[in-house]
């Protein structure tokens, strides 16, 4: 039986990225159903933003630095930085046991 711990020790279904961004640039994250992604300032300021299907109103998130921001809903998200960023990103990837 494998446990969540020890996936994300063997890097079966987790991965740990680093988020480096300049002022302005743009990154897309996308979530498969089944999956997660918590991300985490260390420094400067982004927007995480998400469309929603048939309304013009959609998520429109800004973290604080330190503060983990976990996205459960399968789909894309946008992520812009206000200010220059540094930060971490982890991925708990969907679909079936591993």
């Amino acid at each position: 039986m494998l446990f969540d711990a020890l996936q994300l020790l063997a890097g079966r279904r987790h991965q740990v990225h680093a988020l480096v961004l300049m002022r302005g640039e743009t990154f897309i994250e996308t979530i498969e159903p089944g999956g997660s992604a918590m991300i985490v300032l260390a420094s400067g300021r982004a927007t995480i933003s998400r469309q929603r299907e048939g309304t013009s109103a959609g998520l429109h998130l800004t973290p604080r630095a330190g503060e983990p921001v976990v996205l459960t809903t399968a789909g894309t998200y946008c992520v812009t930085a206000r200010e220059p960023v540094i930060g971490l990103r982890l991925i708990r990837l969907g679909g079936g046991n591993t």
